[in-house]
């Protein structure tokens, strides 16, 4: 029986995961400063959707708690952009918004400490 791996098991995944999350979070903390609104094409709607099925499929089959909530945080995150697309009043969006930024903050956050933590396990071999 072989046991199943996580993709944030491999440190060139988590490297990336993390600067994606990192880039993601930060961009979207800064157009709430910012005060920018957001609008979404169909295909880029359809396209999202197309990524929280990958995402979701990916936290949910696999048996590390980081790919769990890192992918989780980011199914939710484009779960947010696609709420985003309806018509909300101002207060709304705003709290569409920050959700968004939290959960690509959360994601970026556990991605950084798995991240931290294979490099402390790997210094001590």
């Amino acid at each position: 029986m072989s046991g199943r791996q996580g993709v944030l098991n491999n440190r060139a995944a988590l490297a990336l995961v993390s600067l994606f999350c990192l880039i993601e979070g930060v961009w979207s903390w800064a157009s709430i400063i910012q005060g920018a609104r957001h609008s979404e094409h169909l295909i880029d709607l359809v396209f999202f959707a197309f990524v929280i099925f990958i995402t979701v499929s990916i936290a949910y089959r696999s048996p590390f708690w980081a790919d769990r909530v890192v992918f989780g945080a980011v199914a939710g995150a484009f779960a947010l952009i696609l709420v985003r697309a309806a018509s909300l009043t101002p207060a709304a969006i705003l709290a569409v918004n920050v959700a968004h930024a939290l959960m690509w903050t959360i994601a970026a956050c556990v991605s950084l400490t798995v991240l931290a933590l294979a490099f402390r396990a790997s210094r001590r071999i």
